[in-house]
């Protein structure tokens, strides 16, 4: 059997048939020299290598995280594309970059690209068995669902059997007492039996319920995840010779943010503050960072491009006020309304290894030291960065109008070269856990106040106001008023303290009223010029110190006045 690998292609009218026509052997010259010099040729073509790479380091921002992935990838000589798979579906395309060492490896890097991709997974097995599992429990809930309809019907007949004997009907001869009896009890027995398998079987229904809802739940999980749209970036490169190259790809995507949180720990005997400075990540960028280096810097990547447009500045006619919106409560004031802790809440001072600090005019990166792991998912991780210790200005203030309470505030100098970011505080007195509480934006050389919340170790008690009642004039025509509130301070520390008392007088809105203050008076008293003042107490230990709020409110009994207790 022969096969036929030549055709002549003389046209029809020329072409008799013989394969030696002079123009056929001088096609067959042709392609016969163009097959030879073919398979002189190297062979060139681009295949597509996936790349084995890993994230080794990552920057996050307020709001968004720098990724560096490395790779180790044999090249064979050739063109070809090299695959990075599977990377988050919102990479910012602009921060696309790809670096490779190929001085002395005769690499050339032709151009990158980004595509969506369509990433599959094994979700679609666990999906099956969710449904199995749900149609189980279903097919129970509908047998209990039967089940509870019987018992609600045996319920039913024993009520009704009771109803009709204890019912003297016609023509049914009564029945004797100790019959009645012996028929009650047995049929109540019936009964307490019914309705407790009911209750069993209610139940059972319930605990049912609450797995399906479960099993529910994980099905949209799976569901959502059996496709997830991902990004494939694609190198093609150029290799005259087989080659090992190190490449690192570098990207820009968003779902990841770090914030400031705080623990500051105030020590009463040696008077110094520690101010323990944490980094608060969380990503859900839809790969992990496992096992990377952590740098966390405060620059913003997009504020400040330009410089922003003045518009001019109108004054026109007020709008109508737009209704307030109803109060909403942070996560974080929520938790402390429900009476949880805070995290770390009752934690001992630790020593933490610092970050390795790196400031310039724009902003400040820190260093995270070892190697961190941060699951995708949006779980929040703290990571150490700084510690901040000086000795710290202790006050302490009090309103006992508004709360029978002492609140601690301490005061220190910044005394980093970069700003202490605005963001959480838990502060600790004694290594005591005190308040959850938030703090400004703190710059170098600038003053940190830290609200350090009410120490219990002072007590306040504001006694039930004191008023009398007395005429005046000749006829009697006016009317004084005399008030007095007394606070009553305990100091129950080992040591002095010195107190700010703020509280205030009445202030006059017409010139019939009269206000006299009587007390206090004296030293160490602020007054300002709308009626409050402030009362400087120095408390020795364990003394306790009674302070007198006292006043007199004058005015014509034909006046009526507003504004009195």
């Amino acid at each position: 059997m022969s096969v036929q690998l030549f055709q002549c292609s003389l046209p029809r009218e020329r072409y008799t048939g013989r394969t030696d026509h002079p123009d056929c052997r001088l096609q067959k010259r042709i392609i016969a020299g163009t097959l030879l010099f073919a398979l002189h040729l190297p062979l060139v073509y681009a295949d597509t290598l996936n790349a084995d790479s890993h994230i080794e380091k990552v920057t996050v921002y307020p709001d968004r995280a720098l990724v560096y992935r490395v790779a180790s990838q044999a090249i064979p000589a050739g063109e070809h594309e090299l695959v990075f798979a599977n990377l988050p579906a919102d990479i910012d395309e602009n921060s696309l970059q790809f670096n490779a060492n190929t001085a002395g490896a005769g690499v050339q890097i032709l151009h990158v690209s980004s595509t969506p991709d369509v990433r599959q997974t094994n979700a679609s097995s666990g999906i099956n068995d969710v449904a199995g599992q749900i149609d189980a429990l279903e097919q129970q809930i509908a047998r209990l669902e039967d089940q509870i309809k019987v018992d609600d019907n045996q319920i039913s007949f024993i009520r009704n059997y009771q109803n009709g004997h204890s019912v003297q009907m016609r023509d049914v001869p009564p029945l004797s007492q100790d019959a009645f009896i012996g028929l009650m009890s047995f049929t109540g027995e019936q009964l307490i039996k019914a309705m407790q398998t009911r209750r069993g079987h209610l139940q059972d229904k319930e605990q049912l319920v609450a797995r399906l809802k479960v099993l529910a739940q994980r099905k949209a999980q799976l569901a959502q995840s059996a496709d997830n749209e991902t990004r494939k970036v694609v190198v093609t490169l150029r290799a005259a010779e087989p080659a090992i190259i190190d490449s690192a790809l570098s990207y820009v995507v968003a779902g990841a943010a770090w914030s400031p949180v705080y623990d500051a720990r105030y020590d009463s005997t040696t008077g110094k503050l520690s101010l323990n400075y944490f980094g608060q990540i969380s990503q859900d960028t839809s790969e992990d960072w496992s096992n990377v280096a952590i740098t966390l810097s405060t620059a913003q990547p997009v504020t400040g491009v330009s410089l922003p447009q003045l518009e001019p500045w109108r004054v026109d006619v007020a709008a109508p006020p737009a209704p307030a919106p109803v109060p909403r409560m942070s996560a974080r004031q929520s938790t402390l309304a429900a009476g949880a802790a805070p995290a770390m809440e009752m934690a001992d001072a630790a020593s933490y290894v610092p970050a390795n600090t790196q400031t310039s005019a724009t902003n400040t990166t820190f260093e995270v030291p070892g190697k961190q792991t941060i699951k995708t998912g949006g779980q929040q991780q703290r990571v150490p960065l700084t510690t901040l210790t000086e000795t710290a200005e202790l006050s302490y203030e009090l309103v006992p109008s508004e709360a029978p309470a002492v609140f601690a505030t301490v005061k220190m100098n910044n005394g980093k070269d970069f700003p202490l970011l605005a963001g959480n505080v838990n502060a600790f007195f004694d290594n005591e856990f005190i308040a959850a509480s938030d703090m400004k934006t703190v710059f170098p050389k600038e003053q940190l106040e830290l609200a350090m919340g009410v120490d219990q170790a002072i007590s306040v008690k504001r006694e039930p106001l004191q008023r009398f009642t007395e005429s005046t004039g000749l006829t009697g025509s006016g009317t004084r008023l005399t008030y007095e509130y007394k606070t009553i301070i305990r100091n129950n520390r080992k040591q002095p303290v010195q107190l700010v008392l703020h509280d205030r007088f009445p202030v006059s809105g017409d010139e019939k009223i009269d206000i006299k203050r009587l007390e206090p008076t004296g030293g160490g008293i602020a007054l300002k010029g709308d009626g409050r003042f402030e009362q400087t107490l120095t408390l020795k230990a364990a003394e306790e110190r009674t302070v007198v709020l006292k006043f007199s409110v004058q005015y014509p009994k034909s006046l009526d006045v507003s504004g009195l207790p």
